[in-house]
């Protein structure tokens, strides 16, 4: 019989309805999506594909987990630095959310750390961060998170990851999406394989049970 397959830690699973708030303290620290660390509480599945989308990269570059955030300021920090602000603000404006002090110095300690901050907006906490820097409103390059022992990404795996780790819930992808994409091409005959040979061994199985009984 094929292996069984464990589905667990469900304590804080949930149906998530439009509309309906919840609370965003849940999941673990260094896999929260940006809409759990600014307080945004209509959040929705999406919240799941920013986990996998980190669990992706720290795969890819051999860093795991890939944002490794003290607390939560610093981890939403260390996106920040990664996504750059260019798409970071506008979406806490759609959000309607407005920054604590502590998590915008957290932004302004990394992007001045990368030497992208002015010396105005690195001085102050309170300072705004300028989203016509351009260093600070890109994204960094994903190749540049390669180290000597990193096996080179495939271009499709760092587009996935573009689909995947983006600010905006509403825009990043969905499971079918990402399952769809051309980075899972190679297994994704040998994984329908798989599930039909389980469903199969199941039917057998269940019907044994049922002639022994």
């Amino acid at each position: 019989p094929p292996q069984p397959l464990m589905l667990v830690d469900l304590g804080l699973a949930d149906f998530y309805l439009p509309g309906k708030e919840f609370n965003v303290r849940v999941a673990s620290r260094h896999y929260k999506s940006p809409e759990l660390l600014i307080g945004y509480e209509y959040y929705d599945y999406a919240i799941d594909m920013w986990s996998v989308g980190c669990i992706l990269a720290g795969l890819l570059f051999r860093t795991e987990p890939f944002f490794r955030g003290v607390d939560n300021e610093d981890q939403l920090g260390r996106i920040v630095n990664c996504l750059g602000t260019r798409d970071f603000l506008p979406y806490c404006r759609k959000c309607n959310v407005r920054l604590s002090s502590k998590a915008r110095a957290a932004i302004g300690k990394y992007c001045s750390e990368s030497s992208s901050l002015s010396s105005s907006s690195s001085s102050s906490e309170d300072a705004p961060i300028s989203l016509t820097n351009s260093d600070i409103g890109r994204r960094k390059p994903w190749l540049s998170y390669l180290t000597s022992d990193c096996p080179l990404p495939s271009s499709e795996a760092t587009d996935l990851l573009d689909k995947l780790l983006v600010y905006d819930h509403e825009q990043r992808w969905t499971a079918r999406e990402a399952l769809s994409h051309s980075f899972f091409d190679e297994v994704r005959d040998e994984v329908w394989s798989e599930v039909q040979e389980r469903i199969l061994w199941e039917s057998q199985d269940d019907r044994c049970k049922q002639d022994a009984a």
